[in-house]
Order: C-alpha cells, then structure tokens, then sequence
C-alpha cells in the first residue's frame, strides 16, 4: 500500500503549485479575522447621558447636562450618571431659573442617549441604544460570534471528514460572503445578532478547513511552514481591519459592507482550490485523486506513474467481496472513533483543555486592550502586531525544540506573564508584560492548530480539529464574564487565566511529539502514534492490545515503511482494531 508522503514527494512536496494554493487559501483563511474581532468595533461604546431634547449632541460640558444629568465626585472625578436625568423640561435654549431650583426627582433615559462620537461614528450600541438596562443585549452581541463558532466547528468539522474538504470550503466561503454583505443592512439588533451567529460559524469553518487542507497537501519538512503563515496572514489582517475601521470613521455597517466586498474578490477560490489528495486516498477514491496529483505534477514540471494506485485498486476491490470490506465500504469514522481508543481520548481532552485555555486567555486579555492607549484604533492595530513576531518565534522554536516542549514554554511563559502584569502601581511595566502575555498566547495558537492537525488521524482530522475548537469557543464565551470577577478582587481574573494556561502548557508535556513524524492516518495509526522509539525505522510493527495487554485474536501484518511495500489489508486491520478497543 503505497504511503501518502511517497506519492507527495514524487509530485513535489512544495511545488509551484502548492506555492500558488497555499497562497490563495492564506488570503481567505486570513480574512476570517474580520469576523472573528469585528465586534470590537460593531459593537464598541462610549460615554453616554440621557437625550432631553430633539438634535441635542454630545458635549462634555455644558450648561444643559449640568442642568439635566447628575453627577458624584468620586476621588475627586465628576462622574456623570448616564443612565437617569432630572425631571426638567428643558431646551437649547437654558436658562438659569429654568434649571435653578429644580426638583431633584429622577427619571430615565426616555428620549434616549447621546453618545460620544470622537472616535465612532456609528456603532450597534448607537443606534439601537444597548445601554444601562439594555446593556445585556451588548454583551449578547459580542458572544454570539464564540457561540456561532462553537456550532460550526462541531457540526462542519465531521462534515468535512464525510463529505471532503472542498465541499464545506466552498460552503463557508460563499455564506461567508452572503451573510457579511447582508448583515450590514440589516433593520434591527435580532436581524444583527442571527447575522453576527453565522459570522461565527462560517468564517472559522473556513478557517480550519483551509488549515487542514494546506497540511494535507504539502510534505513534512513544510508543513510547519504553511501552518505559521496561515496564522501570520490572520494576524495580518487583523491588524488591516483596525485600518478599515479607521478609515471608515468606526461606522458599523461600513465596516460590515467593506469586508464582505472583500470576500466578494474571493469567490475565484472556488474554482481554484483542489479537494485534499491525502483525504481521497484515504476514502479509496483513487481516480480523483490521480486527476489532483496530475494536476500538481503538471505546474510542478515532475512526473507521477500512472499506475502508482494499482495495488492500492486491487487490495481495495478485493476487500469489497469480503464481508468485513463491505462494512469497512459502509463505514464512516465519526467523534466516537477518536473517543474510543484509550490513549486517543487521553491525548483528545489534553488538547481540547489547550485550545480551551489559549482561547480564554486570548479574549480575556484582549478584552483590557484598552489600557494600553487612548485611541482603540492604535490599540487595536498593535494588539493585533505583538501576535506576528508571537507567531514567528512559535515556527522557530517548532523546528528547534519540537511541538511539545514549544507548546509548553508558550503556554506557562505566557501565564506567568499574565498573572506580573495585575500591579497597577507600575501601568507601564503591567502594559509590557501583557503585550508579552498576548504575544505567547498568540504563539499558543499557532502551536495547537498545528500540533492538533498532526495529532489527529486523516479518517478523523476534522473532528478532533472540530471538537478542539469548540473547545476554545468555550473559552471565549465564558472569559468577558470571568473578567467581572476583579469586582471582588482586582488581580483575581488574571490569576485564573494565568493559572489555566500554565495548568495546560504542563499537560501538553504527556502528548507524543510529532516533529518529522509521518502523520498518523487510521485509528489504529493514531493509537499507537509515539509508543515506539522512533516512528521513523525502516520497519514497524504495530501490535494493537486491548486493555489487559493481550493481542488481537485477528494477527496484524507487518507494516513496512521507506522503500518496502506494506502487505496488509486494511479492512483487516480496522476491523481488528475496532473489535479490540470497544472492550
């Protein structure tokens, strides 16, 4: 049975055109960060007090908030109330005896708010005034993104190992499209938030789909490579809708119409991007996927036999007349399959608590950007910069150290910098040490997106990916509501978050190492990935024991890598394998 890395490096394990896919897909996948922080600015508020008259705008002092808004002194600070006023009709035209003496009964915002708009035009809060009592109903819109995310991971992650990867990529792209351009019209704040779900689930389907594809179409020695742009270009972009935010003076449904119209120019990628040749050979389709190879040995100026699938077909066609070919044909490997094998949950959940503290500790220090300046689109941009040179120093230290040893000095370096930041006394050392926080956290994510990808067996690559990130969509949701926790004690949300993420760069320290490691394919590859020594010999064999140590009553053939041919039949295998680890 003829090995997936053998048959990439007979077409160029990164040729020409790998070069232009990759290249392509960088843009899409890169892109989907304009949803997943957007809410930043859609749903960004300012300084506010209730409206007493008709055209009235925002005014930091004057005679008629002075007259109609209370106020406390608080350390010496006026601080305007902003969501009651004082029962007095009033106009533009103030009066002393009008305002003095007044009653001093109170009442609420009932001609609505006026905002501050030096740095936002127009913003959800804005218009559809989600402030004080309403106040939730920001909250919502900005969470609704993690939830979407949560949804489309699970569900498109298991679709994308039935159906392949193309089929939910061109799906994602063209919703993507759709639901960006129509969100920005939309008429009401409900319309918005199904909007602002869906922006969820597209976007970051697309985004692990494309990372998922560019792994499997490229060889080992470039797979890390890929894997770090693919992030450097999310970054990238990040950085790129501060600018479009900026430009467009934080209106809202600018910034919305301007990103979709953006997404519009992708649409080629459709007819562009070829389906995954790692995930047609492992579903036996074998003409497709020679047509996918032709294709890459065409603009990579290298040649493939034609009969480089024949012994592949015959073990195949010969495995259909059995009763156990016909049940492998039938089967489709779901999230149960990864669950099952013992060592295969345990390295599951250790990466799935990862993604959970990478995502919890990302937002929950993205949300306290603000403390690092006044103006939120330079604080957003340079939020957005720590994470390049964060993502650059994760492909280094991936080459040098390794997957596992780099995700652990990410991930407590990171932690322990997040709990050194609380002194408020030193504000500039604490901003230092928090861009140093984001920096790792950003690192972190690169690492497990990559580290996840490998992990995972090709029958099941989607959903492990898929269960991860929803893992992490736990932690954004659940970090803005840890973050009111400083109520009892300051420090308190940084500790937990900084806790969390030291507590998973340790676990990752039990996760076998994947550097230059032939990825492991079926469940039972990914069972015994990193039992051995050395997963690269020039022979192995794979002894697939149940709980109590004891073989298979089915004897697995002897499994040959380099330049020997495996003899084995792999509807066999999987059956002896899936009868052994139900126990």
């Amino acid at each position: 049975m003829v090995e997936f890395n053998d048959v990439i490096s007979k077409v160029g394990s990164f040729g020409r055109y790998q070069k232009c896919q990759v290249l392509l897909i960088f843009m899409v996948a890169g892109g989907t960060a304009f949803f997943q922080v957007g809410n930043t600015f859609y749903s960004a508020s300012a300084d506010h007090y209730c409206r007493v008259y008709d055209d009235q705008v925002y005014a930091s002092k004057s005679a008629v908030k002075n007259c109609t808004i209370p106020y406390t002194v608080e350390d010496d600070d006026i601080v305007w109330n902003q969501c009651k006023r004082y029962d007095v009709n009033t106009s533009q035209e103030l009066s002393g005896d009008v305002c003095f003496p007044r009653s001093e009964d109170r009442r609420d915002c009932d001609n609505g708010w006026v905002y501050d708009k030096i740095w936002y035009e127009n913003t959800v809060v804005f218009e559809y005034n989600l402030v004080c009592d309403k106040g939730w109903m920001r909250q919502l819109s900005k969470s609704i993104v993690p939830v979407g995310n949560l949804v489309g991971s699970l569900v498109f992650g298991q679709m994308s190992d039935i159906f392949g990867r193309k089929p939910v990529y061109v799906t994602a792209l063209t919703m993507t499209v759709v639901t960006a351009i129509a969100t920005s019209f939309t008429t009401s704040y409900t319309l918005f938030v199904i909007g602002q779900f869906f922006l969820g689930v597209f976007p970051l389907t697309l985004f692990i789909t494309s990372q998922v594809m560019v792994i499997e179409m490229v060889g080992i020695e470039f797979r890390t490579m890929c894997g770090i742009l693919h992030h450097v270009g999310y970054s990238i972009f990040y950085m790129l809708l501060g600018v479009i935010a900026l430009l467009c003076d934080g209106d809202w449904r600018k910034i919305q119409l301007i990103v979709g119209i953006i997404y519009v120019f992708y649409l080629p990628a459709i007819f562009l991007v070829t389906e995954s040749p790692m995930w047609l050979m492992q579903k036996h389709k074998y003409d497709k996927c020679m047509r996918v190879l032709k294709r890459f040995a065409k603009f990579n100026k290298t040649t493939l036999p034609d009969d480089i699938f024949d012994e592949d077909k015959k073990m195949y066609l010969k495995s259909k007349s059995e009763s156990v070919g016909e049940v492998e044909k039938k089967r489709q490997y779901t999230l149960a399959d990864l669950l099952r094998p013992p060592r295969l949950r345990l390295r599951t959940l250790i990466m799935c608590f990862n993604w959970f503290a990478c995502s919890f500790v990302y937002y929950g220090i993205s949300l306290n950007t603000d403390q690092l300046g006044n103006n939120p689109y330079t604080t957003f941009i340079l939020a957005g910069f720590v994470e390049v040179p964060g993502r650059l120093l994760a492909w280094w230290m991936l080459g040098v150290i390794g997957r596992r040893w780099s995700l652990c000095s990410f991930a407590v370096i990171g932690g322990i910098a997040l709990v050194s930041s609380v002194p408020p006394e030193l504000p500039e050392v604490s901003t230092a040490i928090a861009l140093v926080a984001k920096m790792c956290v950003a690192g972190v994510f690169t690492i497990v997106y990559i580290y996840g990808a490998e992990i995972f067996p090709t029958v099941v690559r989607n959903a492990g990916m898929g269960i991860s990130s929803m893992s992490a969509r736990v932690g954004s949701i659940i970090s803005p509501y840890v973050v009111l926790l400083d109520i009892y004690w300051a420090p308190l949300p940084f500790v937990i978050m900084g806790g969390t993420s030291v507590i998973a760069g340790l676990i990752a320290l039990f996760l076998p190492e994947t550097r230059n490691r032939k990825l492991p394919e079926t469940i039972q590859d990914g069972e015994t990935f990193g039992r051995n020594k050395d997963n690269e010999t020039d022979k192995e064999v794979f002894e697939v024991k149940n709980d109590n140590e004891s073989t298979t009553g089915k004897e697995l053939k002897e499994i040959t890598t380099g330049n020997d041919k495996t003899e084995v039949n792999m509807a066999v295998t999987n059956e002896a394998f899936e009868e052994d680890i139900k126990s």
